[in-house]
């Protein structure tokens, strides 16, 4: 039997799909942790189903969609590698079924993000920067709904608080865009920088958000640091059985918030949703309905806006 061929053949797939101009930063780290698995149990040879089912099912707290889309990663890299090598198998679509379901995703109050801001002071930081930094991103992820590595990547020459504007480099899809923020939320950035550049020992590294030693705040230590205080906004549900907030939730909550206040001001959503669809670095519109969720503060105002609709204009026409 040869030696383990997946970990060479997980990076030649990396590259070959970069080649092609994809952006596949999620993709790359689940492969990678996939080779890491295959040489830490002495795997030998070509993919096999078998492997790819115990990496997809490895912990028992695995949601079914978290495993299903493991499988569905493999599966990609399968369908290259399996071209090339005749010995690797392909494995089975629909292992643990659809891995592209849209889950509820948990709507932030005001009150979370105060209690979420308030724990991250609390978080292991040596220097104090982790703290301060997890805290300021959790500010920007609710005043700007930007995608979590987006914020992780902003650099301090992103950071306009003369005009108060952010610029957004080539991240999905690899557009870039410039988005507004307000004045409250430009104050509180300045004082993050303050702060930030009186703890900093190193000012070689020009990212915004740094975190221990001076180092950029990572996306992965980003979401290890919301794992750690998300319990402080769950602690009253004894029988937590949905998925638990992400960092992706506080983009759903900005969308919803969003709308929410233009419904308040009686603005009409549908001339103003390709403003909120740019804002949110959107190629389609289709694609800013993916993140409005029905929350019972949004549809009680829609049905009230409804009922009035309906008895201004006299109801239903039963007219045959």
């Amino acid at each position: 039997m040869t030696n383990n061929l997946i970990p060479r053949q997980i990076e030649e797939y990396i590259s070959y799909k970069k080649a092609l101009g994809y952006q596949i930063n999620i993709e790359s780290q689940q492969l990678r942790r996939f080779a890491s698995y295959t040489i830490s149990v002495g795997h030998k040879g070509s993919l096999t189903t078998d492997l790819a089912f115990e990496w997809a099912t490895l912990k028992p707290e695995y949601s079914r969609w978290y495993m299903a889309r493991r499988i569905e990663i493999v599966r990609t890299f399968a369908k290259y590698i399996c071209v090339l090598d005749s010995s690797a198998q392909m494995p089975p679509k629909g292992m643990f079924g659809d891995c592209h379901g849209r889950s509820t995703p948990y709507i932030y109050t005001e009150e979370d993000l105060f209690i979420l801001m308030k724990a991250s002071m609390g978080l292991l930081s040596p220097d104090g920067l982790r703290c301060k930094a997890v805290s300021t991103a959790i500010g920007l992820l609710w005043t700007t709904g930007m995608r979590p590595n987006e914020v992780c990547g902003l650099t301090d020459d992103d950071v306009d608080l003369t005009n108060n504007l952010i610029a957004i480099q080539e991240t999905k899809f690899s557009k870039s865009r410039i988005i507004p923020i307000h004045e409250t939320t430009a104050n509180e950035l300045r004082g993050y920088i303050n702060e930030r550049d009186t703890l900093r020992r190193n000012f070689s590294d020009q990212h915004f958000l740094l975190s221990t030693n001076s180092r950029k705040l990572v996306l992965r230590n980003l979401e290890y640091a919301l794992r750690v205080i998300r319990n402080k906004i769950l602690m009253d549900d004894k029988e937590w059985s949905r998925r638990p907030p992400r960092l992706y939730d506080f983009r759903h909550t900005f969308a919803c918030n969003t709308l929410l206040r233009w419904l308040k001001k009686d603005i009409n959503i549908d001339s103003k949703i390709i403003y909120l669809s740019t804002y949110l670095g959107h190629v389609k519109v289709e694609d800013t309905y993916w993140y409005l969720t029905g929350t019972p503060e949004l549809m009680q105002f829609t049905s009230k806006k409804f009922e009035r609709y309906f008895y201004e204009n006299g109801g239903i026409n039963n007219e045959e």
